[in-house]
């Protein structure tokens, strides 16, 4: 399995080293480059739209960039894993196959849309209205009302209703 790249956010572009080496462990050019594919979750499906493959990397024998420009296809959706694999690459007289990297648009709790509202309540300005006790927490623009909460007479319970 490849290394995670991490949570990206939709439409943005990811970037990652890999390597070739023959059977001793040295760096090698690719004989044939084969095709870098992009597999959605657990389906067969796949796309190559956006991706960029440039080999020899700055020169570098055996090091190789790969650039996904996730903004070109709507194959790449938030909610959604992602395998980055190597298909019919032929390194040092093998075929080979493998899967290079992986990784998720916006489908971990910290590149969520919750997650990033949350922290905005936390960071972002408060004010309580005097006379009814309501509370407005902003959004970054210090306007827009990101949820409103009213505590009870009682002070025992809270009602929060988003805006």
């Amino acid at each position: 399995m490849g290394v995670y790249l991490g949570d990206f956010k939709e439409d943005s572009t990811l970037y990652f080293c890999w390597c070739t080496n023959d059977k001793n462990g040295a760096s090698i050019t690719r004989a044939t480059n084969g095709t870098i594919k992009v597999h959605k979750d657990d389906d067969t499906s796949e796309s190559t739209s956006g991706v960029t493959d440039t080999e020899d990397f700055d020169g570098l024998t055996g090091v190789h960039n790969c650039k996904i420009d996730l903004s070109t296809d709507a194959f790449y959706a938030e909610g959604h894993d992602y395998s980055i694999v190597l298909a019919g690459a032929t390194i040092d007289g093998e075929t080979v196959n493998a899967v290079l990297a992986t990784f998720s648009i916006e489908n971990r709790f910290a590149g969520s849309s919750l997650f990033e509202k949350a922290a905005k309540l936390l960071v972002n300005k408060a004010i309580q209205n005097k006379v009814t006790g309501t509370i407005d927490y902003y959004d970054d623009d210090g306007e827009t009302v990101l949820l409103t909460h009213t505590p009870a007479d009682g002070e025992s319970t809270l009602t929060r209703a988003p805006s």
